[in-house]
């Protein structure tokens, strides 16, 4: 079970859903933007936190992120920080990210800036070749040598349709 969109990290009865969800054999996967800290982050088994760059107009307070990733830092696996991109300048905010917390796995992700298009081939064909534009500049880079380039599978399953 995968629980994601907002901020679940903003629900603090969250715990009692992961622990029913572990009794019914179920693992749990959540995306945080690493700005609020739950103990039950503890129990996830797949966390990725998802901080957010400068095109998403939010300013990272990496204070709390640190805090949060200093919480995490036993953790064997599981973890991993993931940039949604949609420009140079959320690249290099994804190489700070790096940086800072080189022994997470780090995922990088073609941002979709046309969420208002009912157009879903043109919208395909536009973010493919975005990712191709990602793949290339992290493919080039040295400091990227460690970092998966993966696209957003919802997005081209998908489109822009709602509730999927």
């Amino acid at each position: 079970m995968t629980l994601s969109g907002g901020n679940p990290a903003l629900l603090p009865q969250l715990d009692e859903l992961i622990r029913l969800l572990h009794a019914r054999g179920m693992q749990v996967a959540l995306e945080t933007q690493g700005s609020r800290w739950q103990e039950w982050f503890r129990a996830i088994d797949d966390l990725t936190i998802s901080p957010k760059p400068p095109s998403s107009g939010m300013n990272t307070d990496w204070n709390r992120l640190d805090e949060i990733m200093n919480k995490l830092s036993g953790r064997a696996e599981g973890l991993c920080l993931k940039v949604v991109i949609f420009d140079e300048a959320d690249l290099d905010y994804a190489l700070t990210v790096h940086r800072r917390y080189p022994g997470v796995p780090l995922v990088l992700q073609v941002g979709n800036d046309d969420v208002g298009t009912s157009d879903a081939a043109g919208l395909i064909v536009k973010l493919l070749r975005r990712y191709e534009w990602l793949v290339e500049r992290v493919a080039a880079s040295e400091a990227f040598r460690q970092v998966r380039v993966l696209p957003q599978l919802h997005t081209l399953l998908w489109g822009n349709k709602r509730g999927v």
